[in-house]
């Protein structure tokens, strides 16, 4: 499927190419954010579809990169730009995946970096995510770099509005 400026990395034993997602990609990432999902322990949560992701991509809502083994999918990194009134742009890295059978191959940071380069390249001085506190391969991955722990820095706590309870606030 890579068709456009790829990145070409290797290991001793796979040769992995990554591009940067299109909408022709999207019934592949769904299927990683099925999983990414099932592993999170959180599989009834994913109401995205592929024709909406494909949309969302397109109209430039998420971007990211999608590795490849050979035609098969084998990682994705997903992110998103936001703002700060503080800094300005940052970009908040929504999904980085990688599927059982290509982990501890060094991909996980490759995709990662990749989107670091993106951040310097167009000088974002931030770059957010979270992750679940019991995913400790994860955060044995993120301690590899220097970043902050928002929460035992700031004391900074995430809070979430789903669609319920954004209609009875917006209708109140």
């Amino acid at each position: 499927m890579p068709t456009q400026p790829q990145l070409s990395y290797s290991d001793n034993m796979t040769n992995f190419t990554i591009v940067a997602v299109t909408p022709a990609h999207a019934d592949h990432l769904i299927g990683m954010i099925h999983e990414l999902a099932e592993f999170e322990k959180m599989k009834t949560s994913v109401v995205n579809t592929a024709e909406k992701l494909r949309k969302d991509i397109k109209n430039k809502s998420v971007h990211g990169f999608i590795a490849f083994d050979g035609e098969e999918p084998a990682g994705m990194n997903l992110y998103y730009y936001a703002y700060s009134t503080w800094v300005g742009q940052y970009i908040h890295m929504e999904d980085l995946y990688i599927r059982p059978q290509f982990r501890r191959k060094g991909l996980a940071r490759t995709l990662w970096k990749k989107l670091a380069q993106v951040a310097k390249d167009k000088e974002i001085v931030r770059l957010e995510w979270a992750v679940l506190d019991w995913n400790k391969d994860a955060i044995a991955l993120y301690d590899t770099v220097d970043y902050a722990n928002m929460t035992e820095k700031e004391g900074w706590l995430t809070f979430r509005m789903d669609g319920a309870a954004i209609q009875k606030f917006a209708d109140e």
